[in-house]
């Protein structure tokens, strides 16, 4: 029994190896359209041909300037949580900077929306300032962590 199962499982094998293989390199599980948050504000308020090119030149530059923030964040709190043993590195100047970071995204998130609103007409200024207003209140309704985590200790009393 046990040697007629084993050339079995070993096909068997080969084959699922194979396929996952071809997978990888075809990669025709990665779905290679935009993704939907980009398209939205374009779609939204139908944007021209020209608005459209402008859009994805401030995108690029923006999504840029906010991967080269969040690199160097990033950066930033490896040196604070690799700093356990050290005691050499002041957290508080440390903490400041990542904030000081965290801000800097902030700024470049709103300039990137100050530069997208300018290119609209007024018709589309006013759909774009409800759509970011509705943004605004949607994240203010998020639960803080906090919150959550009494909620649920709270179910569990």
């Amino acid at each position: 029994m046990k040697s007629k199962l084993l050339p079995v499982l070993l096909v068997i094998l080969m084959l699922m190896n194979g396929v996952l293989i071809f997978m990888l390199l075809k990669k025709s599980h990665v779905n290679n359209s935009p993704p939907q948050e980009r398209n939205f504000l374009v779609k939204e308020l139908q944007f021209t041909e020209l608005q459209n090119d402008k859009f994805l030149s401030f995108d690029a530059v923006h999504r840029e300037n906010m991967l080269r923030l969040d690199q160097q964040i990033r950066k930033q709190k490896d040196v604070l949580f690799n700093s356990f043993s050290d005691g050499v590195v002041n957290i508080d100047s440390l903490g400041l900077f990542i904030g000081g970071l965290a801000g800097k995204k902030d700024i470049e998130v709103f300039r990137f929306f100050q530069a997208v609103r300018k290119i609209c007409t007024q018709g589309q200024q006013e759909k774009f300032d409800k759509i970011i207003n509705k943004a605004l209140k949607a994240g203010k309704k998020r639960p803080s962590r906090g919150r959550r985590m009494r909620s649920l200790k709270d179910r569990k009393q």
